[in-house]
């Protein structure tokens, strides 16, 4: 009874963990939920509320265009619900069972990031697909 387990963590500092890639897509997607429900929605539902008639449509595009902080805001909420859709779709596939041992896992979080990757550079930089 008074042995003591000697491999037991003691001090448990998740920046000395070395953590796989699918636990980071993982702590990610739910970090970027918390973004989207109280920033990106709220920023929606206000921009869809005021581009309801004509003139207050010209308004928020003209904001968008010429307000580089505004749009750079923008740009990146909908960048990171983009991500939060793309690692939720990787999710939903490793509960139907595919994708779930450890190199799998790892290869779909690689591909993930990738490919928001590029869209992110698409979007920022406007390239037209």
């Amino acid at each position: 009874m008074s042995q003591k387990i000697v491999d037991r963590p003691v001090n448990i500092n998740l920046f000395k963990i070395k953590l796989p890639m699918s636990a980071l897509i993982s702590i990610t997607h739910r970090l970027s939920g918390i973004y989207v429900f109280f920033v990106t929605l709220p920023l929606a539902i206000i921009l869809f509320q005021k581009a309801l008639t004509e003139s207050s449509y010209d308004s928020i595009t003209l904001l968008i265009q010429t307000s580089g902080i505004f749009s750079t805001f923008v740009y990146f909420s909908f960048l990171i619900f983009l991500y939060h859709i793309l690692t939720g779709f990787r999710h939903l596939l490793m509960d139907v069972h595919i994708g779930e041992n450890l190199k799998a896992s790892n290869m779909s979080a690689v591909f993930v990031i990738s490919f928001w990757l590029v869209v992110s550079i698409f979007v920022l930089f406007g390239f037209q697909i």
